[in-house]
């Protein structure tokens, strides 16, 4: 129990931080948005793997004050292939409802090609993850990503059931198109999760975002929720 109340202390305290650092900066530059997903796994006999996954976004922090917009609702699909003890490559596409939650912007369509690799240390589990994006919208944008995280155990060496584990993550971004400008972002994450059954898992998390850094900065925290159903 004190593991996990040290867990739930350090996501106040990142939460805290990161408020707090953007309290000297330009308020009006600095946003909460709440982000709840489910997702669904499923594992074949043979090397293949697909994942099924409906979330959403909301706004519920902006211009110094408290307020509520659903941002978007998307359902996301990856079909993925082991191409080794470890590694696994992926192909993904997104759709993002948009317009009917604001007429001016378009639904976006995204294609994604993803390359994996995960592998326990004792206790550890290390993850790398690359992932290339075609995003079509308003204009069509290009991305290229690259993901490392860090899950452990609270107490032993693996995650048993009711039991509960960290995780920890850094990604950077590069975004380019024919009518924007290059760049880059920076996400830090930590999150606390919980395997509440047999092939269940719930997690909460925060995820500290820094847009378009070498432009128009802008910071973005993020509060992450999430139930993953293993099939």
């Amino acid at each position: 129990m004190s593991m996990t109340t040290s867990c739930f202390k350090q996501l106040l305290f990142l939460a805290i931080f990161v408020f707090f650092c953007n309290k000297g900066k330009a308020q009006e530059d600095f946003t909460v948005l709440l982000e709840p997903e489910f997702s669904l796994n499923i594992d074949s006999p043979n090397r293949w793997s697909y994942n099924f996954g409906l979330s959403n976004r909301d706004l519920i922090y902006a211009n110094e004050e408290s307020i509520f917009e659903v941002r978007h609702v998307e359902i996301t699909h990856f079909s993925s292939y082991e191409i080794g003890f470890y590694s696994k490559i992926s192909l993904g596409f997104r759709y993002r409802f948009r317009e009917v939650f604001n007429e001016n912007l378009e639904d976006e369509k995204r294609f994604i090609q993803q390359y994996g690799h995960s592998r326990k240390y004792n206790a550890l589990k290390i993850a790398h993850r690359v992932r290339l994006e075609e995003r079509f919208r308003e204009h069509t944008t290009f991305r290229t990503r690259y993901e490392f995280s860090v899950e452990m155990p609270l107490s032993g060496l693996r995650v048993d059931q009711k039991e509960f584990f960290l995780v920890a993550d850094s990604e950077a971004l590069w975004s380019m198109g024919k009518f924007e400008k290059p760049s880059f972002e920076h996400r830090i994450g930590l999150s606390i999760g919980n395997d509440i059954g047999r092939k269940t898992k719930a997690i909460l998390g925060l995820e500290f975002r820094y847009t378009d850094y070498t432009n128009q900065p802008e910071s973005e925290l993020f509060i992450q929720t999430g139930i993953s159903v293993n099939l």
